[in-house]
């Protein structure tokens, strides 16, 4: 695996499908894994993450404790060489992946 993009998130309905099209929809010549960490979410968060039938998702639902143990709980089911950090409300470029990924193998 190339890259693991690890993203915890808590009642991000309003974001969470332009986040997840963002990476999915990514110009990557390598492998990736999404990893997504559900903090215990009272909305319909989960729910429209589950709408998606995509091999790269990774799905773990916990209680909420919060964005650091989230992120942490996320950060021991990466299993790519390098990390790309997300929230729920980010958007990544057509190219993001592709341009981290080059930069770091080349220094």
């Amino acid at each position: 695996m190339d890259i693991s993009v690890c993203m915890p998130v808590y009642n991000g309905e309003k974001f969470i499908k332009r986040c997840i099209d963002s990476v999915l929809s990514q110009e990557f010549s390598g492998t990736f894994e999404f990893i997504i960490v559900d903090d215990g979410s009272e909305d319909n968060t989960v729910s429209l993450i589950k709408e998606y039938n995509d091999e790269h998702i990774k799905l773990f639902e916990c209680e909420h404790k919060g964005i650091v143990d989230a992120s942490n709980y996320g950060l021991e089911h990466c299993s790519g060489k390098y990390i790309a950090r997300m929230d729920a409300d980010d958007v990544m470029l057509p190219n993001s992946l592709q341009v981290r990924y080059d930069f770091l193998e080349s220094h």
